[in-house]
């Protein structure tokens, strides 16, 4: 799973870039690195961009337990969004579900964006 984590130094957030084939362990393994990370506490935002991914494979209760992973996470920072740019071809709906049960399990308010602009300007807005 190629990824590139970028910690915005003017901002209080991350940026997660992924391309290649990406499945869910990966990405739970990810998120706890994350949760792990000192500046953890200070973020207000994560954005998780997909859009260069050439294949996602994550199930259902892999879902889940990301959404489960956020309300522990939440725990150490209750502050922050979840902004999500997901794959454009083929569209897979991961991300909406995520969003429902995010809503359910989860703590953080999550939404998807086509770009990188367009969810980093709903992640810095107060």
């Amino acid at each position: 799973m190629p990824h590139v984590l970028e910690s915005e130094l003017s901002g209080p957030g991350v940026i997660i870039r992924f391309s290649g084939q990406v499945n869910g362990d990966e990405i739970y393994r990810l998120n706890e690195q994350l949760m792990a990370d000192p500046a953890f506490i200070r973020w207000r935002y994560q954005i998780w961009d997909f859009s260069e991914v050439a294949q996602l494979q994550a199930t259902l209760d892999q879902l889940r337990l990301f959404a489960l992973q956020d309300a522990a996470a939440a725990k150490l920072n209750p502050s922050q969004k979840i902004a999500i740019i997901p794959r454009q071809q083929p569209a897979s709906g991961l991300d909406r579900t995520f969003h429902t049960l995010e809503k359910v399990w989860g703590a953080y308010e999550s939404r998807s964006f086509s770009d990188l602009d367009a969810a980093h300007k709903w992640c810095t807005q107060p």
